[in-house]
């Protein structure tokens, strides 16, 4: 979801001011050497306020997130519910199988049953109609008296009631098998619609889940977009507030040109263009004494700080913080030494070398040829300082000397 097109500015502080004191150019990446300071002012303006509407939908993705979350989570927790039932089912389902094989075996065995008793019975009715003809005359005949005829007469009606309690019980059996039979019907028949169900409402869950999750998906992608765009444009705005700085630093440095001056006895820049008030001196200071001069005036602070002539740089401190002290080197806060190397003035040979103090910032870094006018830093009020002001100290031969002769004359 990109909604800009972006921006590549190629611009660094220092490699911009480098040598501007006497080119007086913006050495700035071929396609935005035409911009001015208002485009690119524009151009952050339209970034931050790009920002915060990505801001505000970001905040809104989240609540949609958060939300969309809680509705994964409670379908999830639905689907997890759904598979605890359909596991209690499948035990029920388990348990009704093993009913219907309890009752497969007592539909065997008593169908065994039933088919020795009929196969009995059958025997025993042929017996009793093959013999009915003469069975009471039998009675009659084996009797010795009318009395024993009459009980032999009950005795043949009971064998005929056992019969017929006999057939009963069988009707019975087969009843009984017969429900057995019909319990098993209704339990199959519940399994497959409780199966059935379940599956229903399983597919139908995963599908709310699949949805559910794709949403959520989804909306994580926009929001990590979204993020990624902020992160872009805060790049940008980045880049081009260094080009701002860029612009008005070299516009500042070709204004201050014809202000920067060169003493033209030694040959030596004045560090600071336009600015000549010697708020401390060089000498005896209190108690103690002033190695170099602070140079100061309204409007200093952040003014770019200008190599006096060319040379190597071979210290710099440019990370100060209050808590490394006011004492030794730390008592100069961001600073950068400058070996200027061997100069002939008034027909005498001597090494120079100079220390540029209370930085803003150090834009060059140990081993760094600078020119003559190269931006080493930027005016500031780090280390031992009370206001805004540049320290030089310069060093002839290994001892410190009056800057200013060697500077204004």
């Amino acid at each position: 979801m990109k909604r800009t097109v972006r921006i590549i500015v190629a611009l660094t502080l220092c490699a911009v001011m480098a040598f501007l004191p006497l080119s007086g150019t913006f050495a700035a990446s071929k396609k935005y050497q035409s911009w001015s300071k208002s485009q690119i002012e524009n151009k952050i303006a339209q970034y931050n306020k790009e920002n915060a509407k990505l801001k505000t939908e970001i905040e809104s993705l989240k609540k949609e997130q958060n939300q969309q979350g809680a509705v994964l989570a409670a379908v999830q927790k639905k689907v997890a519910n759904i598979q605890a039932i359909i596991n209690t089912y499948n035990a029920e389902i388990s348990r009704i199988n093993g009913i219907i094989a309890e009752n497969k075996e007592k539909i065997a065995a008593k169908e065994a049953d039933i088919a020795q008793d009929k196969l009995d019975y059958k025997k025993r009715i042929r017996a009793i109609y093959m013999s009915e003809w003469d069975s009471q005359l039998k009675v009659l005949l084996d009797a010795d008296s009318f009395s024993e005829y009459l009980q032999l007469q009950k005795l043949t009606e009971a064998v005929s009631a056992k019969d017929k309690k006999f057939m009963e019980a069988l009707s019975a059996e087969v009843e009984e098998l017969n429900a057995i039979n019909e319990e098993n019907r209704v339990l199959l028949e519940g399994q497959v619609e409780l199966k059935n169900e379940v599956k229903k409402q399983q597919d139908e869950l995963k599908a709310q889940e699949s949805e559910a999750a794709a949403i959520y998906s989804s909306i994580s992608k926009d929001l990590s977009e979204t993020k990624a765009e902020v992160s872009e444009n805060n790049a940008e705005i980045a880049e081009l507030e260094k080009a701002k700085k860029a612009i008005e630093n070299a516009v500042a440095q070709k204004g201050n040109a014809a202000a920067t001056f060169i003493n033209s006895n030694t040959g030596f820049m004045w560090p600071v263009a336009g600015y000549y008030t010697i708020s401390s001196p060089f000498g005896k200071r209190g108690s103690g004494s002033h190695s170099g001069m602070d140079i100061a005036g309204g409007g200093i602070a952040g003014r770019p700080i200008l190599a006096i002539t060319d040379g190597d740089v071979y210290m710099v401190q440019n990370s100060w913080t209050a808590s490394m002290g006011k004492s030794g080197y730390a008592s100069y806060g961001n600073f950068c030494a400058v070996n200027h190397g061997t100069m002939t003035i008034g027909g005498q040979a001597a090494k120079y070398q100079a220390f540029y103090a209370h930085a803003t910032s150090i834009c060059v870094s140990v081993g760094q040829h600078v020119k003559q006018g190269q931006v080493l830093g930027y005016v500031g009020t780090t280390g031992n300082s009370t206001g805004y002001h540049l320290h030089i100290g310069i060093l002839k031969n290994g001892s410190w000397v009056n800057p200013y002769p060697l500077l204004r004359g």
